[in-house]
């Protein structure tokens, strides 16, 4: 068994995945160790064959694979073909545009397997854009959801335990077209009091690359309003159906809610949308609000957050909208 399975799906990307393949085969302390999965997205520039030409120097080795597969228009289906077919101990996705630091494989895996967790984060640095800071403050051994700020950082741009996500049971949504990460990462917090955070150096580059043509199978613009909400009933979902307490449950819930009335709620409703969508997406924020606990975690919000929530339970929309313009 190999120790890591770097699960990397990819659409076009021609003009990155060099520098990221360079940035997991420089790992050469573990590295011989390390599988690498790449699963192309039906790409229509030279993105297999630059793969396969790159694998030609590992052949002997034989950790780089590529499969492929018809475009999906999303990361998920590569994704759940990783969880299938990891032979690594650990998965760690990352993404075919983004890099690795120096070191990071063996660092985050280190830290994993000296205290059995079953997920590992390594810290972020950003390249064009904002990453999660506070929760990379310092190094934690052993943690859990409730416990730390992860909920800062719902991508799954980390290690995962293999025996342990699929365990969990839990597998990616293609028809989810945005942040359909969460719901994973969610199910992964939840049910482990096993979460290291690696802080002591950078680990992983999340690049956001300016004018990129090849991104447009996955943002497509403006997500539609419905399009939008899908992620967040499928993660409450995962909350609601966790097997943790009651007391865990709502605590959940607030620190989800906390979360979105800090940044993803914020961005949906800034986003360039008309009079009538943006009272169509209130509508349906109204009704994840009631469904999921609004009204009980309300009262144990704090600052802005729980002025919003207040708004949201009086449903006053010009308030809640007119007040987003200014956060």
């Amino acid at each position: 068994m190999r120790k890591v399975t770097i699960g990397i799906p990819c659409y076009n990307e021609s003009e990155n995945i060099l520098k990221c393949l360079d940035s997991i085969t420089s790992q050469t302390d573990i590295f011989q160790d390390v599988e690498v999965l790449i699963v192309d997205d039906g790409s229509t520039d030279d993105t297999v064959k630059i793969i396969e030409d790159y694998k030609k120097q590992y052949r002997e080795n034989g950790n780089i694979k590529i499969l492929t597969q018809e475009n999906t228009g999303s990361p998920s289906t590569a994704r759940n073909r990783v969880i299938d077919e990891a032979e690594g101990e650990y998965i760690f996705f990352v993404d075919a545009d983004d890099y690795l630091a120096e070191n990071s494989l063996s660092n985050m895996y280190t830290l994993g397997k000296e205290n059995d967790s079953d997920v590992i984060i390594g810290k972020y640095e950003g390249v064009n854009r904002r990453v999660p800071v506070y929760v990379f403050k310092s190094t934690q051994i052993n943690t859990n959801f409730f416990d730390s700020l992860v909920k800062d950082t719902m991508s799954v741009l980390k290690m995962f335990k293999t025996e342990y996500i699929r365990s969990l049971n839990v597998r990616f949504r293609k028809d989810i077209s945005m942040a359909e990460d969460h719901p994973v990462a969610m199910s992964a917090y939840l049910h482990t009091k096993k979460i290291s955070i690696y802080a002591d150096a950078p680990c992983y580059y999340w690049v956001r690359h300016i004018d990129s043509e090849n991104k447009t199978h996955l943002t497509g613009g403006v997500i539609p309003v419905d399009e939008f909400y899908k992620y967040l009933f499928e993660t409450f979902e995962v909350i609601k159906n966790a097997r943790i307490t009651e007391k865990e449950r709502t605590e959940a819930y607030r620190i989800y809610w906390d979360r979105l009335l800090m940044l993803d709620l914020v961005n949906e409703f800034k986003r360039n949308r008309n009079e009538m969508e943006r009272n169509h997406s209130f509508a349906i924020l109204l009704r994840l609000f009631n469904m999921y606990e609004g009204a009980i975690i309300t009262p144990l919000l704090t600052g802005y957050k729980r002025y919003m929530a207040l708004l949201l339970c009086n449903k006053d929309y010009l308030l809640f909208t007119e007040y987003l313009k200014i956060k």
